[in-house]
């Protein structure tokens, strides 16, 4: 029997038949659409941010080497927030002024109004001594005119949507979403608000799938749920490759067993198979192929391996679709307890990042679903005959969603 590539080659035989396929779109950030789109354009800085130098309190902007406790100055004037102070300053005196508004010219202070009696027209100053740029944000501190903001290829978050809003105008260019089609199958599945018999199950796999793919930043194009019939499954392929998809994604019905029709309608319709099978757990069956329509990743049926295959395989073929590194955001933590791992197949388990360790729940195989709704991730447990001890450096990787 031919051995099965390792998780590092099969993954590299899939992304050999990605091409990418999002294009530009301008897209609007007045509203929540544009938070995890993909950024295809730098944001840069219009001016220096601040573009003045401005208060952080309120209180009196003044030259600080004229105050220390005692001090008693003239209040010449006021400035509030979206206004300026344009009259000559004077030796001894002071401007009222409000946090975020522009500090006057001539003063390189300010003092908060605690520190001081809140006079109206003469304020007495509290404060031993005061220091220049004191209770000052000072101009080009955050940003200089020019410099990239955000870079292009950033997936977009809230915080970026008002960077952007306060340096430009409120459309962007972002990339197209990947389009993907998402078909499970079983004759032992039963469809939303059906009620199943003892020997059936409900279909959590492909609203689960959908949602994945939704939070790597595809659009979910059409789902469906086919019977374990060789008609039907190769029907529903051909339908699938109709154009409207740039990815189909299948869960179950690939293995080797007698009702498992997705490998063959895939040849039926001009899929060539680069991937049949990984030296992982769980997930050994998956396959990745391609046509001149666009891609297949065969998920396992079982809903462990679904989520794991659709991680490690789906998300970087996601990512080369957009046209960004594949690279997943793999990190180093140690374990936070000792596990016992897979002795022949490089484990991937759901896992929680916790104080900084990883700790993997235990679990009853693949088809244990509810183990994985504490997690934030998975854990990459490498082959070995004996238990991996706490502490030592394993790899792990937050869901696309964390």
């Amino acid at each position: 029997m031919t051995a099965l590539p390792s998780y590092e080659e099969a993954l590299g035989s899939a992304l050999s038949v990605v091409q990418t396929v999002c294009n530009t779109e301008i897209t609007s950030i007045s509203g929540a659409g544009a938070v995890g789109r993909i950024l295809d354009q730098d944001i840069v800085a219009d001016r220096d941010q601040p573009p003045f130098d401005r208060s952080t309190m309120d209180g009196y902007a003044v030259k600080a080497s004229e105050v220390d406790k005692g001090t008693s100055m003239q209040v010449i004037g006021e400035v509030a927030s979206g206004a300026i102070f344009d009259d000559e300053n004077s030796p001894n005196s002071c401007v009222a002024i409000a946090t975020g508004a522009p500090v006057p010219k001539g003063f390189d202070a300010v003092v908060p109004h605690e520190q001081t009696d809140n006079g109206t027209d003469v304020v007495w100053f509290e404060v031993d001594e005061v220091k220049v740029g004191a209770s000052i944000h000072p101009k080009g501190a955050d940003a200089k005119a020019g410099d990239v903001l955000i870079a292009k290829h950033t997936v977009l978050s809230p915080q970026h949507i008002g960077i952007i809003a306060s340096v430009s105008s409120n459309r962007v260019s972002v990339l197209s979403k990947p389009r993907v089609i998402v078909i499970t199958s079983g004759d032992e599945v039963v469809g939303d608000g059906e009620t199943p018999q003892h020997h059936q199950i409900r279909n959590g796999n492909n609203p689960m799938i959908c949602a994945m793919f939704t939070a790597m930043g595809c659009e979910v194009v059409g789902s469906r749920h086919v019977a374990d019939d060789p008609d039907e499954t190769n029907t529903c392929i051909a339908q699938a490759f109709d154009g409207s998809a740039n990815l189909v994604v299948t869960i179950g019905g690939i293995s080797a067993g007698k009702r498992d029709f997705f490998p063959a309608a895939f040849a039926n319709s001009g899929v060539d198979l680069v991937v049949k099978g990984a030296s992982v757990q769980p997930g050994r069956p998956v396959i990745v192929g391609s046509c001149d329509q666009g891609v297949v990743l065969g998920l396992p049926g079982n809903p462990v391996s679904a989520l794991v295959c659709s991680t490690i395989f789906g998300w970087p073929i996601v990512k080369q679709m957009q046209g960004t590194s594949p690279d997943l955001p793999w990190q180093t933590a140690p374990l936070g307890a000792a596990v016992k791992p897979n002795p022949k197949r490089l484990a991937f388990r759901p896992c929680l990042l916790v104080d900084g360790e990883v700790k993997v729940p235990s679990w009853q195989g693949s088809g244990d679903l509810v183990h994985t709704g504490v997690t934030h991730g998975l854990v990459q447990l490498p082959s070995s005959d004996s238990e991996l001890q706490k502490g030592m450096n394993v790899q792990c990787l937050a869901y696309p969603w964390c």
